[in-house]
């Protein structure tokens, strides 16, 4: 903004009408004003702000000539986000654990202090199941925070209502892992499944809890099969009706509640 400047950036969309970064913030970008733009931008893509480029007319006479009209158009990877984040997403419920268990690096910063070299390493984690339980209770993130605001997650999580295979989520006992065992003491070991438990990993879903509305206030239903008969119904405070297995699924399934198949 000195003399001789070549031009200005001005946030276009914040608290205050006319807000400009500073070139000798070492961080422009971390000011609390970015920060009330964030939370002011509207719909049409991600969390976002507008800067705009004001130039030194003389300058920009010489870098670019005489412009009577100026179009600016917006880059293609602007109106890819406007799309991707317009339409509603949707994932299965296998593909939420394939992301949940998958491998991942640790940071410099979180060096794994080898036991055998005592020298820090950068490993790598991964979260595995041991065990399952008869009654598996699925809890869906639903909910996220960007910057000060809070938001619902309404992306279409379709799970089956029968035989959910959580077989490639459980951990392999005969890997040379399993070797490291030996080593720990008598009270670390993981618990085993005693012999002849059934390793069964199919299970059955009977009930699903729905959240509608918002961060501010919302209300719960649900949806549960009647072991009776085998039909589903949906239970919204004192009212009962019967709906298709097709209408079991929803953006708004919450918690999900599975039971384990038995031969």
């Amino acid at each position: 903004q000195g003399t001789g400047a070549l031009f200005r950036i001005r946030l276009a969309g914040g608290s205050a009408p006319c807000t400009y970064l500073s070139p000798q913030d070492p961080r422009p970008l971390c000011h609390p004003a970015i920060d009330r733009a964030l939370q002011l931008c509207g719909a049409g893509g991600p969390p976002h702000v507008r800067l705009t480029v004001e130039w030194d007319m003389s300058t920009k006479e010489r870098l670019f000539g005489s412009i009577q009209e100026e179009v600016v158009q917006d880059a293609e990877s602007v109106w890819q986000q406007q799309q991707a984040h317009g339409q509603q997403h949707s994932c299965t419920l296998d593909e939420c654990f394939q992301l949940y268990t998958k491998e991942e690096q640790l940071a410099p910063d979180d060096a794994w202090r080898c036991p055998h070299c005592k020298v820090p390493q950068q490993g790598t984690v991964k979260l595995s199941l041991w065990t399952l339980p008869d009654i598996l209770i699925i809890h869906l993130k639903r909910f996220r925070q960007v910057a000060e605001q809070r938001h619902k997650l309404t992306t279409l999580v379709r799970f089956p209502l029968r035989g959910l295979d959580m077989a490639p989520h459980v951990a392999q006992r005969g890997q040379p892992g399993g070797q490291l065992l030996g080593r720990w003491a008598p009270w670390q070991h993981p618990l085993r499944l005693p012999p002849g438990c059934p390793r069964d990993h199919l299970y059955d879903l009977y009930a699903v809890c729905n959240h509608h509305g918002s961060m501010q206030g919302g209300h719960y239903t649900a949806f549960c099969c009647n072991a009776l008969d085998g039909r589903w119904y949906s239970y919204d405070d004192s009212r009962v009706e019967w709906v298709r297995e097709a209408e079991v699924s929803t953006r708004s399934a919450y918690i999900l509640f599975y039971q384990r198949r038995r031969a």
